[in-house]
């Protein structure tokens, strides 16, 4: 499943704001191995304290939902919907059409989860994404007036997007340019290229600026586990960057391609010392391979600009950072630049 995650195939339909009874198994026990980070009993003076279990993390209440278990489906909604019906609002003129929005957005999951597609690790973005998906939908429909304008206007624009060719973007307005952009950046193609577990603790840690000790319960971990997870992560994600690099670059230049895949190792300092050489004096002829150079290490702190840009695509007239309070810095003037850029283009 890529981060977009979107399985047309599901009809429509408005739910309640309320989790559903969907009919399911209630309590179906997780299946396959036990949650990761469960520790074994231990003594607390002469006391024997009995195991701590962790929560168990989305990956296996996904597998759950599966098997039609809905309390799995139930603890999803309690975990996300906080921050699904936020971002919702932003499309919504009210709050009671952001709820209905809600609703559906984690119906439409559940129906997909249980027709075998859907998220396995990244629920967070899918749901996102999914909000704005079905919000484009209600355009065409009586719901219409319950958007606000500004989402409508995106929702078109975005719609013939996808239709004219590269030149013709800047015609379209800045947030449909900025969101155009960020798809087409390496930067971006990296980022789906990583396995989803990888996307979605990236998300959480990098996008929406939480903790470890918060990010932790989704992924079955403790918080020290969730920063090592998250590390090999951003590593995946220089690699990952560093490889959009050398595909690039076998394309139109022999010479980059043979120096290219050094590249992840002189950024980090482990090239031996014969390949350093012959690199570094590649690295002095060359300023495209000089600028990639530099920028694998940097790529990580593009996270938060590129990537909510390009999988979530509406900021809104409040704006998706400031709706959720998770983009901040650098990464909030990222992507506000690269729509004040499109504007002022147009």
């Amino acid at each position: 499943m890529s981060v977009d995650g979107w399985d047309e195939s599901v009809g429509e339909g408005t739910a309640s704001p309320q989790v559903p009874s969907q009919g399911g198994r209630a309590g179906v026990p997780p299946t396959g191995e036990p949650p990761e980070g469960n520790v074994p009993a231990q003594r607390d003076g002469s006391v024997l304290l009995p195991p701590r279990e962790l929560p168990h993390p989305d990956s296996q209440l996904i597998e759950r939902m599966r098997a039609g278990d809905d309390s799995a489906y139930e603890e999803l909604y309690r975990r996300h919907a906080d921050a699904v019906r936020r971002y919702a609002r932003t499309c919504c003129r009210d709050g009671h059409t952001a709820d209905d929005l809600t609703a559906e957005v984690f119906a439409r999951m559940l129906q997909a989860v249980r027709g075998g597609s859907g998220p396995e690790y990244a629920v967070r973005p899918y749901l996102l994404t999914s909000v704005r998906r079905v919000a484009a939908q209600w355009i065409k429909s009586a719901r219409r007036e319950q958007l606000v304008d500004d989402f409508a206007l995106f929702a078109a624009q975005a719609g013939r997007g996808s239709e004219v060719a590269d030149d013709d973007t800047l015609d379209l307005g800045a947030d449909v340019h900025a969101m155009h952009e960020a798809e087409q950046s390496m930067a971006m193609q990296a980022f789906r290229s990583l396995p989803e577990r990888w996307q979605a603790v990236l998300w959480h840690t990098e996008v929406e600026d939480e903790s470890p000790s918060e990010v932790a319960v989704l992924f079955g971990l403790d918080a020290n586990g969730t920063r090592v997870l998250a590390s090999r992560a951003r590593e995946g994600l220089k690699q990952a960057y560093l490889q959009a690099h050398v595909n690039a670059s076998l394309i139109d230049d022999e010479e980059c391609a043979r120096y290219a895949d050094q590249l992840g190792g002189y950024a980090r300092r482990k090239l031996r010392v014969r390949a350093e050489r012959g690199l570094r004096k590649h690295l002095e002829e060359c300023a495209r391979c000089r600028l990639a150079a530099a920028q694998i290490e940097e790529v990580a702190s593009g996270i938060p600009a590129v990537v909510p840009v390009a999988v979530i695509g509406w900021f809104g007239a409040a704006g998706y950072a400031k709706a959720l309070g998770i983009i901040a810095g650098g990464a909030g003037v990222g992507a506000a630049g690269a729509a004040a850029a499109a504007s002022g283009s147009s």
